[in-house]
């Protein structure tokens, strides 16, 4: 529950059968369900295939990444079939009590871009763990003032300064790239684009 209020917005039945113990995943997705703190839906969405590392990473005083090249990739990226997948989201009675504002409904627009952000927190899971307990998704944030990017996920340090922006880069266009890139830019935080 603490992964789908605070670090991200939705899991998808396989994400979750590979990223827990098995065996307990039917009993506890059962009774969370019934507890009205989980829901389930079916969806039908193209799944992320991101590989094993960022399409870019910078930090404070590198050149920029070419913007229209990495427009190009993410949009390629979606030419792949559609399949219809089982996909579990924390409910808004669940987000209260975790002190987050997940249990909102997720377009159909962000469901693939919110599964690839849930596949990046696997990975951190599973290649650096001791990152993962310091990632922090946008639900579980305050929200920036209007015209102001809100980052998919931050990772904080023991002190609570963010040391690491992670962003789902879905279908970005050229603009987009460029806005991610100036909002770290102006705010000399390294950040990651998957």
């Amino acid at each position: 529950m603490e992964v789908l209020c605070c670090k991200v917005r939705v899991l998808s039945e396989e994400q979750i059968v590979r990223g827990w113990n098995q065996s307990a995943v039917n009993e506890s997705v059962t009774a969370l369900i019934r507890a009205e703190l989980l829901r389930c839906e079916r969806w039908t969405v193209i799944l992320p295939d991101i590989g094993q590392t960022p399409s870019v990473t910078w930090k404070p005083n590198q050149s920029s990444p070419d913007a229209w090249k990495l427009s190009q990739e993410f949009r390629s990226r979606w030419n792949r079939p559609r399949v219809t997948i089982n996909a579990f989201m924390a409910t808004a009675h669940a987000g209260r009590i975790f002190g987050s504002r997940s249990g909102h409904p997720i377009r159909d627009i962000e469901r693939s871009h919110d599964l690839l952000m849930a596949e990046v927190y696997l990975l951190y899971r599973k290649q650096l763990p001791e990152l993962a307990t310091a990632w922090v998704g946008e639900d579980a944030l305050p929200l920036a003032q209007r015209g102001v990017k809100n980052p998919d996920a931050f990772l904080f340090d023991e002190s609570h300064t963010p040391r690491r922006v992670i962003e789902s880069a879905g279908s970005y266009s050229q603009k987009q790239v460029e806005t991610l890139h100036r909002y770290c830019t102006d705010a000399r935080i390294p950040y990651e684009l998957w």
